[in-house]
């Protein structure tokens, strides 16, 4: 067997052969060279118990590779292509052949092999198998992580949506540097990005919605604003004067990307159930209707309901959020719970002047301390990200500093 130092093998793209012969792995190992992050690891001279070699080989690889040469004995070359199908399913297998009849290619495929080289291999078939292996490879991990979306609406407009979306997002960003995105949704004069102070972006949400065909992260790049806690957002349109709208189809495709790049996705949506809106809601894991204690707010908070009832959407991840809860308010909690039909999931204490100050001055709301505002977000974040009960109450009582400071 052929091989580099085993230390060296902890490559972005890593790639042992089976079975090559000399000329085929020197040509091998010459392509890969100029790759930065790739490498040719070893080449096993022998088909038996080559699969367990092969791991071992490759376990420091992100993306790892096998080429099996099927020349020298199809059949043995097939039993490890479906050995390494079987017991390294992350593993991408080639095989490499002089020949290239249709029963050859098709048997190697039903075996397992991504890729079918033809020898003498040439360095551009070489490459365009690598650039398909690291596409696949990125696609598994998406496949395996979902990040988590909540959605918040307003039940009339003036409720604070927006200022608990982004005190939400800083704390999800904040606490344990998780990777959060903000999305505000208003298709017009949103304030997520003046709250935070990052400026405007002159591409917003739906021209990224627009470009779904062609969504990738090297794309979304170019839309992100960037807080320094961060929290990355996705601006609302600046113009008033052209309608802007994204069918929900694409509304959907874009969050379920987006929910393959990040942790978590915090979407401020305007008042109404809008298509984007209910696009939204289907891709999120919670949706908080945010309500003040006052008639038109409570009666507004009962339709949204019924209607997300008569949708299928699960009611157990519908949460009522009430926002400026005052237990001297002239409706009680009783009362409000009584009109609503509904469970009161969290109470928001009364802090209009201080998130008011808070934006306007750039200081930040602490999650500990002597704020109940900061305290109660801190509560909303630790059960959107699923930790117990114990070590929400810890954090809530102990932590400062949480929520990220505003941009000055």
């Amino acid at each position: 067997m052929n091989a580099i130092p085993h230390a060296a093998a902890a490559n972005r793209v890593a790639i042992a052969g089976v079975c090559l012969d000399t000329q085929t792995y020197k040509a091998l190992s010459h392509f890969v060279i100029p790759i930065a992050g790739a490498s040719a690891v070893g080449n096993i001279d022998r088909y038996v118990g080559a699969d367990r070699e092969v791991g071992r080989l490759l376990e420091r690889g992100q993306g790892r590779i096998c080429i099996i040469d099927f020349d020298q004995n199809t059949d043995e070359a097939m039993w490890v292509a479906e050995r390494l199908r079987s017991e390294h399913p992350d593993i991408f297998v080639f095989a490499a052949s002089a020949y290239s009849d249709p029963d050859r290619i098709i048997a190697a495929m039903r075996a397992g092999c991504m890729e079918y080289l033809i020898k003498p291999l040439q360095n551009e078939r070489v490459l365009e198998g690598l650039a398909r292996v690291e596409s696949k490879a990125k696609e598994r991990i998406r496949a395996r992580v979902r990040g988590k979306v909540v959605t918040l609406i307003g039940a009339k407009g003036g409720t604070g949506v927006t200022s608990l979306a982004l005190h939400l997002a800083l704390e999800l960003a904040s606490a344990g540097k998780r990777k959060c995105l903000l999305v505000d949704q208003h298709p017009s004069l949103g304030d997520a990005s003046l709250y935070l102070g990052t400026g405007r972006h002159k591409y917003s949400f739906y021209e990224l919605a627009s470009n779904t065909d062609r969504l990738d992260e090297e794309l979304l790049q170019g839309f992100l604003l960037r807080h320094e806690s961060g929290l990355h957002l996705l601006d609302s349109p600046e113009p008033l004067d052209t309608a802007h709208y994204a069918p929900p189809a694409t509304v959907e495709q874009t969050l379920a990307f987006l929910a393959e790049v990040y942790e978590y996705i915090v979407i401020d949506c305007p008042p109404g159930l809008a298509d984007a809106t209910l696009a939204s809601i289907s891709q999120s894991d919670q949706v908080a209707i945010i309500i003040t204690p006052e008639l038109p707010s409570i009666r507004n908070a009962v339709r949204y309901i019924e209607h997300l009832t008569k949708l299928s959407y699960s009611a157990d991840k519908i949460r009522l959020v009430l926002n400026r809860h005052s237990k001297r308010g002239p409706l009680s909690d009783e009362r409000l719970e009584k009109a609503l039909k509904h469970p009161i999931w969290l109470k928001i204490p009364n802090s209009y002047n201080e998130v008011i100050r808070a934006i306007n001055a750039g200081s930040p709301i602490q999650s500990g301390g002597k704020s109940d505002f900061g305290a109660a977000i801190a509560k909303w974040a630790s059960d959107f990200v699923g930790r117990p009960a114990q070590q929400q109450a810890k954090s809530a009582a102990g932590s400062r500093g949480v929520l990220a400071v505003f941009a000055r």
